[in-house]
């Protein structure tokens, strides 16, 4: 399993300045390729590193704010070369289709699949197989993600997205290699974003082989994340990475 990092920007006013880029992550499995959460610029990033969208099998929203899902519906039409060729799923909440909707209606028939997302449910794509938390503390309805090879007895990467912190997060995400989604320097009651705090907290409960931080809000960029990420590892007991666009994983 190959993970590439598309983009390492979280929240508005990274997305904004673009201080890092914003596209997502693209998973690849055998033959098997599915794009998550491609925020905006996405289809820049992908073409930038020369990766054919019609080769796609899927994409998939952790949820529907604008740093993941600015580039939904290009990416749909690229999958499906314009709708001319009906190809490939789409993985989404509810909400993403049914109230304030960012998959636009008139390209909803150019995949094969549309697919709700339902919390704690089993998913299968190609040669992937992933499954769904419980819903995240977060503004809208959001799920974090486990993913293996098909046929796989452990979860190889576990996909902490955004959310406030909850008892049970560690454990709904366990993985051999993590990767939380740090907005805050710290955790703050009025924002339901994790801190650098949380994701400390998670990885010394999950003890992951490797887990690595993305999603950088402003307060962490400035921080340095590379050397937040060192400090971590020392205290923690695990691997800890800063990622970086454009970054692969080998998992």
């Amino acid at each position: 399993m190959k993970l590439t990092f598309m983009g390492t920007a979280g929240a508005r006013f990274m997305v904004a300045k673009q201080l890092a880029a914003s596209g997502g992550l693209y998973l690849e499995e055998g033959g098997t390729r599915l794009a998550l959460d491609p925020g905006p610029g996405a289809v820049v990033q992908y073409a930038k590193r020369k990766v054919d969208l019609t080769r796609l099998g899927g994409i998939m929203l952790s949820h529907k704010h604008l740093d993941h899902s600015c580039d939904i519906n290009v990416m749909i039409e690229g999958m499906t070369e314009g709708g001319f060729r009906s190809r490939g799923s789409v993985f989404c909440p509810s909400d993403a289709l049914d109230e304030d909707p960012v998959i636009l209606n008139y390209l909803r028939g150019f995949p094969q699949e549309l697919v709700r997302l339902e919390p704690d449910c089993a998913y299968e794509l190609g040669e992937l197989s992933f499954h769904s938390t419980s819903r995240h503390v977060h503004g809208v309805e959001t799920y974090g993600f486990r993913f293996r090879r098909l046929g796989a007895e452990r979860d190889q990467l576990g996909w902490v997205t955004d959310s406030k912190f909850y008892e049970g997060i560690a454990e709904d995400h366990r993985a051999e290699v993590m990767l939380i989604h740090t907005v805050l320097t710290e955790s703050r009651p009025d924002l339901p974003h994790l801190g650098l705090d949380d994701a400390e907290r998670i990885i010394q409960e999950a003890k992951p082989r490797l887990a690595v931080i993305s999603h950088f809000g402003m307060g962490v960029w400035r921080a340095r994340p590379w050397e937040v990420a060192a400090a971590m590892s020392e205290r923690v007991g695990s691997e800890v990475k800063a990622a970086r666009d454009g970054m692969t994983l080998e998992l």
